[in-house]
């Protein structure tokens, strides 16, 4: 979608005569008498390439189970999370691959979720509910990153327990790990092509796990361009990063951040890099031939209104879902085309909506509305091009 396009889509006043976005598939094409087909006709093969979407921060604090919560009567579980992102389920699950941000641990079938007291560094011990790995299965999430600020907030049973929901919902994982053996990184196929995908936390609010492999905290950029270089020598075709930072609703990377992405991209090769926690957007960049979503912003969070002190700030219901087609242009070079697509939460129900991409119910409230142009009117100040 061109730049003139998406202005004219906002320009029409949210009426919501928006394309959808379409997942295109490049279609193999048969020659109904092949043996008749003369040489010099012959169709070249179509290059390999697959779409993958990467959306921000899974929180489920008490406004979205809440929200949940009076999802569920007559379902038969405690929380319904999947009605919530009905809206933007379709474009999740054309992707080829897509990959949530789960935050904070996820407890047990019938574990009370919330908090659990207040962390050594800073912010709350959370835990979500098990309930919402089948909801994220269902509306076409295929895999989640799962190291943050809050993965050992209950300690390594709270990593055992959520790397167990996510199996169980048939996503995979990684970011945290049960063994030293879970923590190598597994190389995933997708339309052919060989996906390495990674995930590291630069900050922790509770003391690191004894054993290093529980946990990718990144101390270093050497120590992730090491683990990069060993995902490529194990046949990684596409290298994809994710990282979690620390500082909170900047508009923009920190000089700190900034210079670990620059020494990292300078280290080795990595296609995509897309960084969680800030908890807003920041702008999309090119470093060192890299691109870097700087910051995702919230996938579902209970933040963005009033009484939540920082987190009362509206930025917090705006996100993006890092989208990118990876096509191969020769033998195994592969260029990166960014995609980014606009995500608003909705404070009043905790739904989310793509307001610029798809098109949503003309039967939703005039509040509704209003806060999805507040939504649009933000971010693409923020990143201009958003689909």
């Amino acid at each position: 979608m061109t730049g003139r396009a998406v202005r004219l889509l906002v320009a029409s006043a949210l009426g919501f005569t928006c394309a959808t976005v379409v997942s295109a598939t490049a279609a193999s094409l048969q020659p109904a008498n092949s043996a008749t087909l003369r040489p010099a006709s012959r169709v070249a093969p179509p290059a390999r390439t697959f779409s993958l979407l990467a959306t921000g921060d899974v929180l489920t604090e008490s406004a979205v189970i809440d929200a949940a919560a009076a999802l569920a009567p007559g379902t038969g579980v405690r929380y319904e999370f999947a009605p919530l992102l009905a809206s933007i389920t379709p474009m999740i699950a054309a992707a080829d691959i897509a990959i949530c941000h789960m935050e904070t641990p996820i407890g047990v079938p019938g574990e009370r979720a919330g908090i659990y007291g207040n962390s050594p560094f800073g912010g709350h011990r959370l835990l979500a509910p098990y309930e919402i790995t089948a909801a994220l299965e269902r509306i076409g999430f295929d895999r989640c990153s799962t190291a943050s600020n809050h993965s050992n907030d209950l300690d390594e049973s709270g990593i055992d327990t959520t790397l167990a929901a996510l199996d169980a919902a048939g996503l995979s994982h990684v970011g945290t790990a049960r063994s030293p053996e879970e923590a190598n990184t597994t190389l995933i196929t997708v339309n052919g092509v060989r996906l390495a995908h990674l995930s590291y936390t630069r900050f922790s609010n509770s003391v690191l796990p004894t054993d290093p492999w529980r946990l990718n905290f990144a101390a270093s950029a050497r120590q992730v361009a090491t683990a990069v270089d060993a995902a490529r020598a194990a046949g990684a075709e596409v290298v994809v990063v994710s990282v979690h930072i620390h500082q909170e609703l900047l508009p923009a990377p920190l000089p700190d951040d900034r210079q670990f992405i620059t020494d990292l991209t300078a280290l080795t090769h990595i296609d995509l890099i897309v960084e969680h926690g800030p908890h807003v957007i920041q702008p999309i960049e090119k470093v060192n031939g890299t691109w870097v979503y700087w910051s995702v912003g919230n996938f579902m969070s209970g933040m963005g209104t009033p009484g939540r002190g920082v987190y009362a700030d509206a930025r917090t219901l705006d996100e993006l879902a890092a989208t990118a087609r990876f096509t191969e242009t020769a033998p195994g070079v592969f260029t990166v085309e960014p995609w980014p697509v606009l995500l608003c939460n909705d404070p009043f129900t905790r739904a989310v909506y793509a307001p610029i991409a798809s098109t949503p119910s003309a039967a939703l409230p005039p509040v509704v509305v209003a806060g999805l142009r507040a939504c649009i009117d933000r971010s693409i100040a923020a990143v201009p091009g958003l689909h």
